[in-house]
């Protein structure tokens, strides 16, 4: 006896002549008993034949497109036998008598319907048995002579007995090498020819798979097995290996097009594994669903999305502690034939919102308002409340069962894509955790519950205001790190846009960095932060965030804006953090209370991880007495020369010359870059303080503070002596003279220069780095110092690299 395999191959392998013999090459590798739907497009449109003869409307055009393509087939298979052309021309007049009926009754039956449909597959099921005969001995089979069902409820019942003995009969009786079936159709109890239902291919080849006693199927479509996402809403979404059952059947119902419910209970039932492959690309592995899995690679195998979903919430007083509430409400929606996607109840009982698709939500309505009339009049219970424009996301996996924070993880990753939760359900199963979410949403979802599983990597979306020294040497460093950043962490830093203050670079994906000078050079829009901002933030990607490089006040200005827009930030500009206090303490109110990360180490001494340990000592009890330091490269460099006998004015002509000043020193010397760290530092450590509250020695002399910086650097040497006298007493005592920024124990702020003996910390710093003392309740004799390089775009550069990481690190 011939040891066939059972396959099935869909509409979209049977598109035309080419993809008939894709498959012909596949089936003749091996005995097969092959299932097959109708050419790709035809059921549909044979439905459409039947609509449109019921409302009298012309059929004739949409009846000769389906004609027509067989015979396009035919004729690309460059098929001869006269005996199927005289079949199909018979079928066209039959179809065509059929509709005039409809047409003329402007109804028809549910035989009349499955009459109709029918004649896909058996056009297909012929096209390849013919095509087949050519080169090996194949048999045409109408399922309808060995299938056997009845419809129950509206479910389908297989009749196992009848069917197994017309089937062992029928192979008992063939010595064909191939045996092409006819998906989708099947006889009802009176012995009429019926239909399995939409999807109904995938039902016919699970039954004969278990009337043959088949230990594995294959199901061939266009597809290289089953996605963890949809492709075209997550593009990293990959094949998976493997499924459970109930893995697909959670995934199904959710949308993702893989196998209808009942095609998969026979194949459950006869523990037959199911083998999803490409017809184009045979020699990928495919998915295999079987009843169970091995190991689970990932927490959640899949994720899966119902879009147009309306919720439906009622709720009032008479709802609680009555007794059969649910049962009411459930049946009513039974008798009105509106199915429930998802139901979620309050424990106190006041409320049950149910999710139905939008084309049941008037019918469920009305069905409710019906059941409830005596409570909604008596105003024990209020109107059914609509929230329309819904969508349903489910995340999926074998792995979800008996993990704790699962459900957390989910709520975390959409809370931090700015993603609300208007609904949470979670089955017994602990397979499937749904939540609806606003259908604007929904893709943004889909992408970030993805990432957060590791399914695919994290990827942000990047907008980077200043590419002046610091943003220059940010991206960069981006260059070089992107691509172990994605293959090792799986972290994805997609620059977007790049903006200064007259012209900006956008890319609808992502800006080469190798080369992002040269693009930015050449590029000629002109800036506008809004459309900036509204680029940035696309719902192809769950994360945005701004790192602002600048240190404009204006773009300080912009932050709340940015945080209410659902970005984070990320930056070394101290405007914000040092500006006005109000502003401040509203920019911190929101991050308190929304998902929005701000990040700004960088505000203070460069890379130097300063503010998050300060952050840290605050948070686990500590309390802050005093805190003093040096937080300015350029003044650390400038006093430390002056060790070597230099005037003054000379250091800083030679620190301009290096580049350690701004362009214009007096940004640097008048000592307002520090008194602005000091601020960030004591607003950290919780005191509302300004700028104007400071005490600040300014190193400028008075007479040079309106002149130009020209001019400032000729007449600069006149203030030497002025300037030296302090400092030559400091170093003849033997003392060094430092720049310091302080934070005194009464509360007060100043930025002086204070001399230090030789054996103190500041007395041994080195060129541009900078050194932080921290006083506090356990550092007290002796503080706790954050010391080394404060100074230069690279290191100030990588701290905001730092940062950017550590969001990535926030975001699930």
């Amino acid at each position: 006896m011939i040891q066939y395999q059972v396959q099935k191959f869909g509409g979209s392998s049977l598109a035309d002549g080419d993809c008939f013999r894709q498959v012909a090459k596949i089936i003749l590798q091996k005995p097969h008993i092959t299932v097959v739907s109708a050419i790709g497009g035809i059921t549909n449109q044979l439905q459409t034949l039947l609509d449109l003869a019921s409302k009298q409307k012309n059929y004739q055009y949409e009846l000769n497109v389906v004609i027509e393509k067989q015979w396009q087939v035919i004729h690309e298979l460059e098929l001869t036998i006269q005996d199927f052309k005289t079949s199909l021309t018979s079928d066209h007049r039959e179809l065509t008598e059929v509709l005039q009926t409809v047409s003329l009754t402007q109804s028809y039956s549910t035989h009349i319907s499955d009459l109709v449909l029918s004649y896909g597959e058996r056009w297909s099921a012929q096209i390849l048995t013919e095509f087949l005969q050519q080169q090996t001995s194949a048999e045409y089979v109408d399922a309808s002579h060995i299938i056997f069902i009845k419809h129950r409820f509206g479910v389908i019942e297989v009749n196992w007995k009848k069917s197994q003995q017309a089937f062992t009969e029928l192979l008992d009786n063939s010595e064909a090498k191939q045996w092409i079936v006819t998906g989708f159709l099947a006889s009802d109890e009176t012995g009429k020819r019926t239909t399995l239902g939409r999807n109904g291919s995938d039902f016919s080849a699970t039954i004969v798979a278990a009337l043959y006693k088949a230990s594995s199927l294959t199901i061939w479509t266009d597809v290289d097995g089953v996605y963890s996402a949809d492709p075209r809403r997550v593009p990293k979404a990959f094949v998976l290996p493997q499924l459970s059952y109930q893995e697909v059947l959670e995934l199904s119902y959710f949308g993702a097009k893989i196998l209808h419910p009942q095609a998969i209970a026979p194949a459950i039932e006869r523990h037959i594994d199911i083998v999803i492959k490409n017809t184009f690309n045979p020699s990928a592995k495919g998915t295999t669903v079987a009843v169970s899995t091995a190991e689970h690679q990932f927490l959640v195998s899949g994720v899966s999305s119902i879009d147009d979903v309306v919720l439906i919430n009622i709720q009032g007083p008479g709802l609680v502690g009555v007794a059969g509430i649910a049962a009411r409400l459930f049946k009513c929606l039974s008798d009105a034939e509106v199915s429930v996607i998802l139901i979620s109840q309050a424990s106190s009982e006041h409320s049950i919102c149910i999710a139905v698709r939008v084309d049941d939500v008037t019918l469920a309505v009305e069905a409710i308002e019906h059941q409830f009339k005596m409570e909604l009049q008596a105003n024990l219970m209020g109107s059914p409340i609509i929230d329309s424009s819904c969508a349903v996301i489910a995340a999926v996996g074998e792995g979800m069962v008996g993990t704790p924070g699962i459900t957390a993880r989910i709520g975390q990753a959409l809370a931090q894509a700015n993603i609300s939760i208007k609904a949470l359900a979670q089955g017994s199963s602990e397979r499937n955790i749904s939540a609806v979410i606003a259908k604007k949403d929904i893709n943004k979802a889909l992408r970030v519950v993805h990432s957060g599983f590791y399914l695919s990597e994290k990827t942000v979306s990047i907008g980077l205001i200043g590419p002046g020294l610091i943003g220059s040497a940010l991206l960069n460093q981006l260059a070089r790190a992107q691509e172990d950043l994605q293959e090792k962490h799986h972290v994805k830093l997609s620059v977007r846009g790049i903006i200064n203050s007259k012209k900006m670079l956008l890319a609808e994906h992502d800006i080469s960095l190798q080369n992002w000078t040269d693009q930015f050079n050449q590029c000629e829009q002109a800036a506008d932060m809004n459309e900036f901002i509204e680029h940035i933030i696309t719902d192809d990607i769950p994360h945005s965030v701004i790192v602002d490089c600048s240190s404009n006040q204006d773009v300080a200005n912009h932050y709340l804006g940015f945080l209410s827009n659902g970005l984070h930030i990320i930056t070394p500009n101290k405007k914000a953090c040092s500006g006005p206090v109000d502003y401040y303490q509203a920019l911190m109110q929101v991050v308190r209370t929304g998902n929005q990360h701000f990040l700004y180490e960088t505000t203070v001494c460069a890379g130097l991880p300063v503010i998050k340990t300060l952050q840290d000592m605050i948070q686990s009890g500590d309390k802050v007495e005093r805190i003093e330091g040096i937080v300015s490269g350029t003044l650390a460099y400038i006093f430390n020369q002056l060790k070597t006998g230099a005037t003054f004015s000379s250091i800083v002509k030679e620190a301009k010359e290096k580049g350690f000043t701004e362009p214009d020193p007096r940004d640097d010397l008048s000592g307002m870059d520090v008194a602005r760290k000091m601020v960030v530092l004591a607003r950290e450590a919780g005191l509302n303080i300004g700028l104007d509250d400071v005490q600040v020695l300014s190193l400028v002399p008075e007479a040079l503070r309106e002149v130009s910086a020209d001019e400032f650097m000729q007449k600069l040497p006149m203030y030497d002596a002025q300037i030296m006298q302090p400092l030559n007493a400091m170093l003849a005592e033997q003392k060094t003279p430092c720049y310091v920024g302080k934070i005194n124990k009464d509360n007060t702020v100043q930025v002086d220069i204070v001399a230090y003996d030789a054996q103190h910390p500041f007395s041994h710093l080195r060129g541009t780095d900078n050194i932080l003392a921290f006083y506090t309740e356990r550092y007290n004799e002796q503080p706790l110092v954050v010391q080394g390089p404060g100074a230069g775009a690279q290191v100030t550069a990588a701290g905001v690299f730092s940062d950017l990481l550590r969001l990535a690190s926030f975001l699930d």
